[in-house]
C-alpha cells in the first residue's frame, strides 16, 4: 500500500441504516422514498419514480437521507444485476427517505473518508463483479449478504488523495459523456 494509505472497512468508516416500511401507527407523514427503482443502469438516482407513501414520523426522524448518503440496494437484483449497487444522494437534508430494500451507508468521520470516493470505491467493486459473491438467492429474490458487505476491506488514501482521484474520475466520466453525446 502506498505510503499514507491505510486498510479499513466500511463497517469501521459508516453507520449502516435500513430503509422504511409503510407506516402502520400515527402519526404518519407523506415521504418521498428512494427505491430500487430509482436506481439507474448508470448508478444515477433518477428522481421521475420517487413514490410518496404514509411513514411513521418517528421512523422518518431516524431514516431521512442527508446529503452525501450512500444508498445501497440490499433486496432485488437479478442474475445478471446483482444486489450491492449503490447510489449517490446529494440532496437537501430530511426531503427523501429509503425503502426496506435498501440500506444508507453515512459515513461517520467525513474529514477523513469523502462519500464521492467511497462511491466511487462501491462502484468499481461492482463492476468487477464482487457484490455475486455477498448475495445470497431465495425465490427469486436476491439478498446481500451485509455481514460480507459492510466487511469489504477499504483501502484508503490520505483526503487530499481522495479528492484527486475524484478529480480525475469525473474528469474522465466528462470526456466520456462528450464522446459519446458526439457519436
Amino acid at each position: 500500500m502506498p505510503e499514507g494509505w491505510c486498510s479499513t472497512s466500511i463497517s469501521e468508516m459508516c453507520e449502516n441504516i435500513n430503509g422504511l416500511w409503510k407506516g402502520k401507527k400515527e402519526p404518519f407523514v407523506k415521504v418521498g422514498v428512494i427505491r430500487n427503482a430509482n436506481f439507474t443502469k448508470d448508478f444515477k438516482l433518477d428522481y421521475s419514480k420517487i413514490e410518496y407513501i404514509d411513514v411513521e414520523e418517528r421512523a422518518f426522524k431516524k431514516r431521512h437521507l442527508l446529503n452525501g448518503d450512500l444508498i445501497v440496494e440490499k433486496s432485488g437484483g437479478s442474475d445478471n444485476n446483482p444486489v450491492g449497487r449503490a447510489i449517490l444522494y446529494e440532496g437537501k437534508d430530511a426531503i427523501f427517505s429509503f425503502s426496506n430494500f435498501t440500506m444508507v451507508l453515512r459515513i461517520h468521520y467525513k474529514d477523513v473518508l469523502s462519500y464521492k470516493y467511497l462511491y466511487y470505491y462501491i462502484m468499481s467493486k461492482y463492476q468487477k463483479g464482487e457484490m455475486r459473491l455477498m448475495q445470497t438467492q431465495t425465490t427469486g429474490l436476491h439478498n446481500l449478504i451485509l455481514d460480507k458487505y459492510l466487511d469489504i476491506p477499504l483501502c484508503l488514501p490520505p483526503y487530499q488523495e481522495q479528492q484527486r482521484i475524484i478529480n480525475k474520475i469525473e474528469e474522465t466520466f466528462g470526456i466520456l459523456d462528450l464522446i459519446m453525446e458526439n457519436l
